[in-house]
């Protein structure tokens, strides 16, 4: 535990270095020790390794928390000792299982190759694509309308369904009267446990994100100052006002240029990794002929072929198993990485 906390306490000081991949660790700080356990060290390279799968972006993000590091420190440790084990029983000379390394090798590489495409890329100038994007389709770059509202939760936990509809409606009767503020009651009464840091008040939210009764009450509101009938939902009984609306706002091209050239350039990227799959999966393949096949049905227990009429029958497998190395590929090309190699976190 000693050594672990200290690994720890070097990582959060080197967490800069681990996060920009422009500054990779030099060959004496990345053979620097950051945590032991039994037979095994982890080093900051073991580190700089299990995030080179994490998205650039995302790795500083990973690393500014203690309790991811631990985490991971104590995965790698345990990785680790569970190989040291494996090889000292002499399973690594295994046929199987030394092919079973070069697969996963192979793995690592091809996600690898994939972001040498995305690092070399020469991206040409898609400003007038981008701007095209937009202009064709304007509606889809604006922000939602929103609301705001107040309101009060009677569950029935405490009281039954009848108690809780009769103390609304007789709330609601009060607040129309303007002898009290719904805000002044559901600071006293509402069983919401977000009243205490919001006074029963949902400020600018997007309608969407509200439990589809209470949606749909708030959308039959069209002034603000109008309270909405008794509201059933899975939380108990709402008495609701409208404060007010505030419609969408559209984005001029402008405003969010940045985001659509992004986007933009890791469409063209993307494609560049397709295409370049697309070449590799389009080259000759020798076909395997029957002679070499039976072997490989008879090892894994596959019935033989049937005859019937005289013409031969292949038992149909129950699943087509697809290979999943080119599905990996297909996948990381789409993701900018390798869908078969877990993520740092």
């Amino acid at each position: 535990m000693r050594y672990l906390c200290c690994g720890i306490l070097f990582v959060l000081a080197s967490a800069s270095a681990f996060a920009d991949p422009a500054k990779a660790p030099a060959t004496g700080e990345a053979k620097t020790v950051l945590a032991k356990q039994g037979a095994a060290t982890v080093e900051a390279i073991d580190v700089d390794a299990h995030l080179s799968s994490t998205p650039k972006a995302d790795r500083a993000g990973f690393i500014d928390s203690p309790k991811r590091i631990e985490q991971l420190l104590s995965h790698l440790l345990m990785r680790r000792n569970m190989a040291i084990e494996a090889r000292q029983l002499g399973l690594d000379k295994d046929p199987i299982v030394q092919r079973e390394i070069e697969q996963a090798a192979e793995t690592v590489l091809m996600r690898h190759r994939l972001d040498y495409i995305r690092e070399h890329a020469v991206i040409p100038d898609l400003s007038q694509l981008a701007r095209e994007k937009y202009l064709a389709n304007r509606d889809a770059f604006k922000t939602l309308e929103t609301v705001s509202v107040a309101h009060i939760l009677l569950d029935t936990k405490k009281r039954t369904e009848a108690e809780a509809k009769s103390q609304l409606l007789k709330w609601k009767a009060e607040i129309q009267a303007g002898t009290t503020t719904i805000e002044a009651l559901a600071k006293v009464n509402s069983d919401d446990p977000g009243v205490a840091s919001n006074g029963g008040v949902y400020d600018k939210q997007e309608v969407k994100g509200f439990v589809p009764e209470f949606a749909d009450a708030v959308r039959g509101l069209k002034a603000p100052g109008d309270l909405s009938e008794i509201v059933k939902t899975e939380f108990g009984f709402h008495l609701i006002q409208l404060k007010g609306r505030e419609p969408g706002k559209s984005y001029t091209f402008d405003e969010i240029k940045d985001q659509l050239l992004a986007a933009e350039r890791e469409n063209f990227i993307k494609k560049l990794q397709s295409t370049h799959i697309d070449k590799l999966k389009s080259l000759p393949i020798e076909a395997a002929s029957p002679e070499t096949i039976g072997p490989l049905r008879d090892r894994y227990g596959v019935p033989a072929l049937k005859v019937s009429n005289g013409d031969a029958m292949t038992p149909k497998p129950a699943a087509q198993a697809q290979p999943s190395e080119a599905k990996a590929a297909s996948d990381g090309a789409a993701a900018g990485t390798d869908a078969s190699v877990p993520p740092a976190h």
